[in-house]
């Protein structure tokens, strides 16, 4: 049963839209810009790596793409990152070790009915899944999600805290890009996910 793939693009660029939104409101599009862009641009280079090199899940046909990433299905990760971000701040986490937990949890939890329902309609298929649940999901895919986060925030309050003016923060974090990826991908790996 393959769903219309352009279900979780609409979902896709309706969360996204909405994340940029809201963060340009309350913290300003300085920070919107420095949260999604570089995150939009780590996402599309740990799935290009990923179709092109490693293929540990594929994408249906009908999916639209930039070169061998999800165009579309990429925004994901920055609108759940945020989410968690926002999860971690409204339940009163201060400490960067706080909010990092905070953020695993909810980007795992939020990447669960998500990974659930992409497994459901055959969004994206992974190659070979050890442990699986709910059919077709590996356990390791919602962990993987959720040290994704963790990684980013990492590097981004890291680099939010440096004296840079805020366009050079913007230009350090999609500089960083790569590696950011590279770790996401060496995580999913670890994780067998």
């Amino acid at each position: 049963m393959n769903v219309y793939p352009a279900v979780v693009e609409l979902l896709a660029i309706g969360l996204f839209a909405g994340c940029v939104w809201h963060a340009t409101r309350v913290a300003g599009r300085a920070f919107a810009q420095q949260w999604f862009i570089p995150l939009y641009l780590v996402a599309l280079i740990r799935e290009t790596i990923n179709q092109a090199a490693l293929q540990t899940y594929s994408y249906a046909p009908g999916i639209l793409r930039v070169g061998a990433a999800p165009a579309l299905v990429a925004l994901l990760p920055a609108s759940i990152f945020y989410l968690a971000y926002q999860f971690a701040r409204r339940l009163g986490a201060e400490r960067p070790a706080g909010i990092a937990s905070v953020m695993f949890l909810s980007a795992l939890s939020l990447a669960l009915p998500l990974e659930a329902t992409a497994a459901q309609a055959l969004w994206w298929v992974y190659a070979e899944p050890r442990l699986v649940v709910f059919g077709r999901v590996p356990v390791a895919a919602p962990l993987v999600w959720g040290g994704a986060a963790v990684i980013w925030y990492a590097v981004w309050a890291r680099v939010a805290r440096t004296r840079l003016p805020e366009r050079g923060r913007l230009y350090a974090l999609i500089t960083l890009s790569p590696i950011i990826a590279l770790a996401q991908l060496l995580l999913a790996l670890a994780l067998g996910g």
